[in-house]
């Protein structure tokens, strides 16, 4: 057989093409020319759009998600930071840090104390599910665990924790996370304590933080199947929340060690075949990075129905293109040239430009159609693309308004304006006094001046009146030389409202507070005195037992005071108190006793 060349085949097949191009008609062969022409225009027009859709889409997905991880860093790092201080707790008992630096054994009396501190350092903190400190120099665990009870003492090897002890070490924070070592916890937590004058490491403290913090946090990236993961800085993986994905995906540690130095964007990913949009904020807290992988198919879906739109426009323009060509090239040669050309212009994205030709009134009318079909297109997809950017925008727009405090202080300040406007001076008082109470409640440290403290109180007092009339009535006494001290913030506050609530008398419904304050050596002292209905002694005596044991759960009413007296015992080195004089049915008087600041 004989064998045919490339170039006898070429010659072959450009003969046969001629052959049968020849049988047909002009108009037929032009017909068929612009129909795989704008064929072509088509699908390259519709891949455009739709790339350039999903791009922007993953460019606003990526915006929203970076902003909303930048605000969750900051919230961690402080998070993180209240961690450290709880950790420190014991440094500021001198007896117990003696304790810790001690080499000896202790003694019974000493093992009492430390876990009688323990325990209450414990049950300072509700998002604690173990809570260890291990004393280096005894080669002893002191703590109380999930299942445990109490605070129990054992002995442990302080050589098994030298890798966790060396890290802390070497850490600028004196700090290191693992992974949670059970699968109900979020994380582990190790700090070191220290010797001041040296800087030696004593301790080394132990927290297995609960999902409480968690579960404020995954709300927001759980909606579109988004995977949330933090890690240190060397690209370990502390948490996940898709632990199935984990275990199952090797490639997932090699792509954290990869993306470690990847600060800010966005980069696409796969994990166990499937391709993610990995985001991250460009904020580090304290060695430790929120990670995003969005799946890139729910991407896909949110614009499926623009990318059907686009695929029914494109058709609907290529098949009336075939038609119009159809009727022109028979009858108008010289002005479906003109058309041919416009059409080309539109199949390269210009949709502004309008077809005017003349010849016939067919041509005409045809003309115009094309220009309002390319009209429509033009809007359609501006339609479609505004759409999408604005519910982007929206929902980061709100984002910011729910989480900035200031949008609610300028709403009551438009309101105050309006009430003004409309000749309330009463109503714009009241929300001045409203405002004024919620920006004190947020703002400030734990400490104020009286001065300060009053002021709030007298707008507090003065919102009680519009609703109780002349049923409250309130004196107040404060000595001049007392202005300035420092007393914890909203303390006043707690007790004219404990007054209030618990104090009005059924029969009358009305009560008289006084307040005053004096100087008393190196204190301060701070009595708020009711004639009320009083408290019994049963609910007295429930109330001390509260005091003692700090039980913030207590059903009588008194969860402020109580509240109140753990802030005394935690702010205060000196001795502050809070008593109470009271006779059933007579009335009752709170004093507060605080060191002088």
């Amino acid at each position: 057989m004989k064998l045919i060349n490339l170039h006898e085949f070429k010659q072959i097949w450009k003969l046969k093409c001629k052959t049968f191009l020849n049988k047909m008609t002009l108009w037929f062969q032009l017909v068929l020319f612009m129909t795989l022409v704008i064929s072509m225009i088509t699908f390259i027009q519709i891949y455009r759009e739709y790339t350039s859709t999903r791009s922007t889409t993953i460019r606003n997905l990526t915006d929203t998600t970076e902003k909303l991880l930048e605000l969750e860093t900051k919230n961690l790092e402080n998070y993180l930071s209240d961690l450290a201080n709880f950790c420190i707790l014991p440094c500021y008992d001198f007896r117990l840090t003696k304790m810790i630096e001690q080499k000896s054994s202790f003694t019974d009396d000493q093992l009492q104390y430390i876990k009688e501190q323990m325990y209450y350092y414990y049950y300072t903190r509700g998002d604690i599910d173990d809570y260890h400190i291990f004393l280096l120099n005894q080669n002893l665990s002191i703590g109380r665990g999930m299942r445990q009870q109490r605070i129990t003492v054992s002995s442990c090897d302080i050589s098994a924790l030298n890798d966790i002890y060396e890290t802390c070490v070497n850490n600028r924070h004196n700090h290191v996370i693992y992974p949670a070592e059970n699968p109900n916890s979020f994380f582990t937590y190790y700090h070191t304590m220290i010797r001041i004058q040296d800087r030696n490491p004593q301790a080394l403290v132990k927290i297995q933080v609960d999902r409480s913090y968690l579960n404020q946090l995954l709300p927001n990236h759980s909606e579109h199947g988004e995977l949330l993961l933090l890690s240190d800085q060397n690209g370990n993986l502390i948490y996940s929340s898709r632990d199935s994905m984990i275990d199952s995906s090797e490639d997932l540690k090699d792509i954290l060690t990869t993306l470690q130095t990847h600060r800010s964007g966005y980069e696409t990913v796969m994990i166990s075949d499937e391709e993610y949009l990995f985001i991250t904020s460009g904020n580090v807290a304290d060695d430790i990075q929120l990670l995003s992988f969005t799946p890139l198919s729910y991407i896909d879906s949110q614009i499926g129905h623009i990318r059907s739109s686009l695929i029914i426009s494109g058709i609907f323009i290529w098949l009336c293109a075939i038609l119009l060509i159809n009727m022109f090239i028979r009858f108008l040669t010289n002005p479906l040239k003109v058309l041919s050309r416009q059409m080309e212009r539109t199949g390269s994205g210009d949709f502004h430009t309008m077809i005017h030709t003349g010849g016939s009134r067919e041509i005409t009318e045809l003309s115009q159609s094309f220009n309002s079909m390319v009209i429509h297109i033009d809007e359609l997809i501006k339609r479609t693309y505004l759409a999408e950017l604005s519910e982007k925008n929206a929902r980061l727009t709100a984002l910011e308004a729910q989480i900035n405090p200031h949008f609610l202080y300028n709403t009551l300040q438009a309101i105050s304006t309006e009430a003004l406007l409309n000749d309330q001076p009463k109503i714009n008082k009241m929300i001045t006094s409203l405002a004024s109470n919620l920006r004190y409640t947020i703002k400030g440290g734990d400490l104020v001046s009286l001065k300060r403290e009053m002021e709030y109180v007298r707008d507090y007092i003065y919102l009680q009146k519009m609703r109780m009339d002349h049923n409250l009535t309130v004196q107040i006494e404060i000595q001049p030389e007392t202005e300035e001290c420092l007393i914890p913030k909203i303390s006043i506050q707690t007790l004219v409202e404990n007054s209030i609530i618990h104090g009005i008398r059924p029969e009358t419904g009305s009560i008289v507070i006084q307040i005053s304050s004096k100087r008393i050596d190196d204190n301060i002292v701070i009595s708020v005195l009711d004639n009320g209905c009083g408290i019994s002694k049963e609910q007295l005596s429930v109330l001390y037992s509260d005091f003692e044991e700090q039980d913030k759960s207590c059903t009588n009413g008194g969860i402020g005071l109580v509240n109140l007296y753990t802030r005394l015992k935690l702010l205060y080195t000196k001795p502050a108190d809070l008593t109470i004089h009271t006779e059933y049915g007579k009335y009752t008087e709170i004093i507060l006793t605080l060191p002088i600041t």
